[in-house]
């Protein structure tokens, strides 16, 4: 017999390759700008690929880059940066120098504005669409 799992994640999670900048915390507390790619997004945080390990746990302010489906009669989208903030979850591998020095970080969103978070919910769901 097969049991259920129910899944954890309220908010659908897309394949997206964002660009998205990030001010990477340094240890003298300044911080460091830097530009990655997302693996994929949702509305509720992100996932990505960093050269650079980051504790769980650390405040991230990000940056990410995203195109606007048109709307209406519209036949052009546009391009909006939504501004955010999150905290690390999780990093994988755990180790802080994996033989490849690469880690995939997955960061819960604690903050994007309401203009930002409806970009990026119309940004998910175009890209929904177009899978299906």
């Amino acid at each position: 017999m097969m049991s259920h799992i129910p899944e954890r994640r309220r908010a659908q999670r897309v394949d997206a390759n964002l660009k998205l900048s990030v001010k990477l915390p340094l240890p003298d507390g300044s911080a460091e700008a830097t530009s990655l790619e997302t693996v994929n997004i949702s509305s509720s945080g992100i996932y990505f690929k960093s050269n650079r390990y980051i504790e769980p746990m650390t405040k991230l302010d990000m940056g990410l880059e995203l195109s606007v489906p048109p709307e209406g009669d519209s036949k052009r989208s546009g391009m909006a940066t939504v501004k955010c903030q999150g905290i690390v979850v999780r990093v994988t591998p755990e180790d802080r120098e994996p033989a490849e020095g690469e880690w995939e970080i997955a960061v819960f969103f604690t903050y994007i504005d309401a203009s930002g978070l409806k970009a990026l919910e119309k940004h998910i769901n175009y890209l929904l669409e177009t899978v299906s």
